[in-house]
């Protein structure tokens, strides 16, 4: 755990522009475009009064992030690795180096990246399943769940399918797809090679999609190819996984979520997930919750779905930084808390 943990990049950035003063900032944004000088000056805009051990470690990751530039572009990738690894460890010189190399290499598929997901769908419904399949596989994991959400029932498993056993694509065809879509949504593209992360890239699409297309499209895997839609639910965390949730770790993530998206989700939960989540509450926590449940009436299946959704979004985050251990089937590596 570090200062900065729950912290987003855009977070952070606005953290270190507010610091460093006006000067600096409007030197910094004559180098963005529209939409990231618009998405930095939000972030500033909203930022509450910051503790100075949180603009310390902004800044102190910032140097780190210069300096790891610095080795990568005088002395190469391992002479990087070598003296980070000695400076900051082996895993916090991976995470430099990694975000560095990101952050170099060229935008894929950035136009689509920009466009409205139904826009996308609509023109997507046209192409193959396996340049459907290519394209969602180089987008972010909500972006491609949107999309995915808008595509005829009958082609999703068959999607998911293909972006899970998806191989290493030639640069000639990156570039075909790239200039048939450039035409389609008005946007420019940068061309490269490019491959998904297969059955780690559906597991987290799917995790995005809401459960009855979620469950729809696995039941098709499971019958198409039944081995790969168990290395996909391997993958997964959903609201059922919950149960699996350390004592510990449940009440952690009790702390995090909205009571409004719990009281929701628990209106359709299973007995388990219930139990689990009553286990790790106050009594008189839970008999305030159980009474909102008892007055609540009847909601929209979507309602239900979305607080479940975010829940587990909050669940996944701390499965990832390692503040929640999870055990049992369909939830991935434990992560020991």
């Amino acid at each position: 755990m570090t200062e900065l943990d729950g912290y987003s990049g855009a977070k952070k950035a606005a953290i270190f522009l507010a610091a460093m003063g006006t000067d600096v900032s409007a030197k910094v944004f004559k180098g963005l475009d529209d939409t990231e000088i618009e998405a930095l000056s939000t972030e500033i805009s909203r930022l509450p009064t910051v503790d100075e051990s949180v603009t310390s470690a902004v800044m102190r990751e910032f140097m780190e992030m210069a300096l790891t530039k610095q080795y990568i572009t005088t002395g190469g990738l391992s002479y990087a690795l070598e003296i980070l690894e000695k400076a900051l460890g082996k895993n916090r010189a991976l995470e430099f180096v990694g975000r560095i190399q990101a952050a170099v290499q060229p935008a894929r598929f950035s136009g689509v990246k920009r466009a409205d997901p139904n826009q996308l769908a609509s023109i997507l419904r046209r192409e193959h399943p396996q340049t459907v399949s290519l394209v969602l596989a180089n987008l972010e994991a909500e972006l491609s769940a949107n999309i995915l959400g808008n595509l005829p029932d009958d082609s999703r498993a068959e999607i998911m399918m293909r972006m899970a056993t998806i191989d290493k694509t030639s640069p000639d065809i990156i570039k075909q797809v790239e200039l048939v879509l450039e035409k389609q949504v008005s946007a420019g593209f940068a061309s490269g090679v490019t491959y998904g992360e297969g059955t780690k890239t559906v597991a987290e699409v799917l995790n995005r999609v809401e459960p009855t297309t979620q469950k729809a499209i696995l039941e098709r895997l499971d019958e198409q190819a039944p081995s790969l839609a168990e290395q996909i639910r391997a993958l997964m965390f959903t609201f059922e996984d919950l149960v699996g949730v350390d004592d510990r770790g449940m009440q952690r993530l009790l702390q995090e979520i909205d009571q409004k998206d719990l009281v929701l989700a628990l209106k359709a939960a299973s007995e388990e997930v219930v139990g689990k989540i009553f286990k790790n509450m106050s009594e008189r926590t839970a008999s305030i919750v159980r009474q909102e449940i008892e007055f609540l009436g009847p909601v929209r299946v979507k309602q239900v779905e979305e607080s479940q959704r975010r829940i587990v979004g909050v669940a996944r985050r701390l499965k990832e930084s390692g503040e929640i251990l999870v055990v049992g089937s369909g939830a991935g590596e434990q992560v020991i808390g």
